[in-house]
This record gives C-alpha cells, structure tokens and sequence, in this order.
C-alpha cells in the first residue's frame, strides 16, 4: 500500500511506506505510537533519508527544526507533522 501524495497519511500508511521504500523494516504490527528511533531511526543518515524521502514524496520542505526527537518519535508523530506541512 503506497502513500496517496498531496493528502494527509495515516500512521499506518507511513509504516507502510516506510517499509515499501525501504527507509526502515518495521514489523507487519509496528504499533502507531511505537519508537521509531528504536527501530532505526536514531541513525542520522537515516532520517536524513527518510527526510528527504518524504519531501519528494509530499513536495514539502522540512526545517532543521522539525526534525526533532519529538516530530520524529513515532508514526502517528511523524504524520501530525506531514499533516501540519501540508496545510
């Protein structure tokens, strides 16, 4: 399941994708609110990649300052944010 562009993703939809990209291999079950830091995320050239990803993807830019621990931390996190750059 991709990620339907210019509207606002579900957490699921992002673990999805997240997957399918192959950013992160999460479990079938990630949970909405897991850690994706835990899963990987921590790494600084991987969430430059799925930061980047994810522009592209969206057509966004996002500041230094989003990419923080708290924006990043988990899936539903991480779609607030998109949700907020999309609107």
């Amino acid at each position: 399941m991709g990620l339907t562009k210019r509207t606002s993703p579900g957490p699921t939809e992002l673990i999805d994708w997240l997957n399918a990209e192959g950013l992160l291999d999460l479990d079938w079950d990630f949970p909405e609110d897991g850690d994706l830091y835990a899963a990987g995320l921590e790494a600084v050239p991987v969430m430059r990649a799925v930061a980047a990803a994810l522009e592209d993807y969206y057509g966004i830019v996002f500041d230094p300052a989003d990419l923080t621990r708290v924006n990043l931390a988990t899936p539903r996190s991480l779609a607030a944010m998109i949700t907020a750059k999309l609107s």
